[in-house]
């Protein structure tokens, strides 16, 4: 019961994960297109491609890591409360999963900011 109960916990997580993940990341996209010609005024005034890809990567670490944060909160709770109900402690396989969880939700953000790169580059 308890290996179908993980089973069942681990799937939702990684499909909330690539949901959450997946539309964040096409709404990043999405943006970026609409945002093509704000670039372009960007460097006409003189702003280097660097400068504006450090506005755009701390634009990233607020868009992902919001909702990475509440996220891997979500599951600390969650997991706290199932501890109760099992009557066991399992810090390490938690912690394996937030780390897996962060590094996935990462890779999400970067791919975001190298689609952002892309743009900047070919907005002159």
């Amino acid at each position: 019961m308890s290996g179908m109960m993980a089973f069942i916990v681990g799937f939702l997580g990684f499909a909330f994960l690539l949901t959450s993940g997946c539309i964040l990341y096409f709404k990043q996209i999405d943006e970026c297109e609409d945002e093509k010609g704000s670039y372009k005024v960007l460097r006409k005034l003189g702003f280097s491609q660097g400068e504006i890809l450090k506005g755009l990567a701390l634009k990233m670490i607020i868009s992902f890591g919001i909702p990475l944060v509440i996220g891997l909160l979500h599951s600390l709770f969650a997991v706290k409360s199932g501890w109760f109900i099992f009557g066991i402690e399992m810090w390490t396989p938690m912690l394996i999963v937030m780390s897996v969880y962060t590094v996935l939700y990462s890779i999400f953000a970067l791919m975001s900011l190298v689609y952002y790169r892309k743009v900047v580059r070919n907005s002159l």
